[in-house]
């Protein structure tokens, strides 16, 4: 007998089962229990056998598979990993280059960055090295693999069902191409009906008109309409079975679509979400690249120093302060075109994220004086710390990490390169542009020394025209 667990007491080690059909209550004691490993529970199903009106023998209810049910050939996440194979090796190919790496807003960036490119390299083809080249066209594959995949994703879900997970079912690809099989099969047979029809109502007029119905004519006929009606009466049963049979199977169809769509929905979207997530990072993190590779050319280009200079741009080498030549003289409040209003909203974050601490230390107020002049004539955004008394400025400094320190060869009696050794032994962490100005130009070996330790930029003295350039190097 099969029946339902619908209690049980665990201090007596007793249950009662209800019997599917009778609703009639069994007792049994847990010692019945044949399946041991697995536990007993209320609304179990059961099969039991009974004696005295006592249940004797119990185990859980074989259920049996579901014949007319859709078996999944392929598993939902294999068949979604298989769709998007190309875009999962892309971004596993570059896994570890991607971790800790810098990152910019690359999409938001993206048509002026490649503005800013070939600008650059119209001022000078030979800005344009191998290695940026490959950064150029690296990142640029990458973005049409991503614009490939948001196209995809652009899709209604239940396209991307049948294309990604149902067209992968063999069994339910299958039952689909027998329905059309089938219906191909009804469409010929109600072809055939028509004509036979018409065949047979003419036939049978033709026999009403012989007389002799025990003629060798008659006899004929007779035939020829018994066969007619026959198989006229097989299509039109072929044609229902047949219809019965497409319901039945385009309910098991309906029936397997929305027993799995919930299921692929909740694997799809957090997949494809993440996919797309890694997709911008991984841009941002290579066009961070392009990005500091184009201006680290740029800014050792004679033709591009001379275009700033000539076109009186204000600012470092580096597509903050092109963007904000690039927009100067429109006027903001009359900006139409989303494009360019979004680029003044890109300045508006590049200038927000970038902004950066110089500190001079030079023991003239005078000469202090001029340089944080020239250093804001440069790029009024920089913040300028001033301190005249080195060991005052290590602490300072340490206490307060800058961006680039412009100090003098020797201060108080403190050599600049010292004072960076003491720096680097207390602060090893963040390491500053170091900006040296010297009374007369060093010794090859000494500015190797220098370099050794962190001076970027060595500048003589009374040249601004140098610190103003060293400066826009550094930023």
């Amino acid at each position: 007998m099969e029946g339902r667990i619908i209690s049980l007491d665990a201090v007596k080690k007793q249950g009662q089962v209800e019997q599917n059909l009778s609703k009639r209550i069994f007792p049994f004691s847990y010692d019945a229990w044949e399946e041991k490993e697995i536990e007993l529970s209320v609304g179990l199903d059961v099969e039991f056998s009974v004696e005295s009106r006592f249940i004797r023998k119990m185990r859980a209810k074989i259920i049996q598979p579901d014949l007319e049910s859709i078996i999944v050939t392929k598993p939902m996440d294999e068949c979604i990993n298989e769709f998007f194979q190309r875009e999962i090796d892309i971004l596993k190919e570059h896994s570890e280059f991607v971790d800790g790496h810098p990152e910019i807003d690359f999409i938001r960036m993206r048509r002026f960055l490649f503005t800013a490119y070939n600008d650059l390299c119209h001022l000078d083809n030979m800005l344009e090295n191998k290695e940026l080249k490959h950064t150029k066209t690296e990142v640029i594959m990458i973005y049409r693999s991503y614009d490939e995949f948001s196209k995809k994703m652009q899709y209604p879900l239940a396209y991307c069902f049948h294309k990604i997970f149902l067209s992968r079912q063999v069994e339910y690809t299958k039952l689909e191409q027998q329905i059309e099989d089938i219906k191909l099969g009804m469409a010929n047979a109600k072809f055939e009906c028509e004509p036979l029809s018409k065949k047979l109502e003419e036939q049978e007029r033709n026999l009403k008109l012989i007389v002799d119905n025990k003629s060798n004519e008659y006899i004929e006929l007779e035939k020829e309409v018994k066969a007619l009606r026959r198989r006229l009466v097989d299509l039109i049963d072929y044609v229902a079975k047949q219809r019965d049979i497409v319901a039945r199977d385009t309910e098991r169809l309906k029936i397997f679509r929305e027993s799995n769509l919930e299921a692929f929905s909740n694997v799809f979207t957090p997949m494809t979400e993440e996919i797309k997530q890694r997709f911008i990072k991984l841009l941002n993190t290579k066009g961070y690249d392009l990005d500091k590779n184009l201006w680290a050319r740029a800014k050792i280009n004679q033709f591009v120093k001379k275009f700033f200079r000539d076109a009186d741009i204000h600012g470092g080498y580096n597509s903050k302060t092109y963007l904000r030549y690039f927009l100067k003289g429109i006027d903001k409040s009359k900006v139409t075109s989303p494009q360019t209003k979004e680029l003044f909203s890109l300045l508006k974050t590049l200038e927000s994220n970038s902004k950066q601490n110089v500190m001079v230390i030079q023991e003239s107020d005078t000469t202090s004086f001029k340089s944080q002049q020239l250093i804001e004539r440069v790029d009024s955004t920089l913040k300028v710390i001033i301190e005249n008394n080195p060991f005052n400025a290590l602490n300072v400094l340490i206490a307060n990490p800058q961006d680039i320190v412009i100090l003098d060869w020797k201060n108080t009696g403190l050599l600049a390169f010292d004072f960076i050794r003491e720096f680097r032994e207390m602060s090893p962490n963040k390491i500053p542009h170091f900006i040296v100005v010297t009374p007369n130009p060093l010794e090859y070996d000494v500015m190797e020394e220098g370099r050794n330790i962190g001076v970027e930029y060595y500048v003589n003295a009374n040249d601004a025209e140098g610190l103003s350039d060293a400066i826009r190097m550094s930023i």
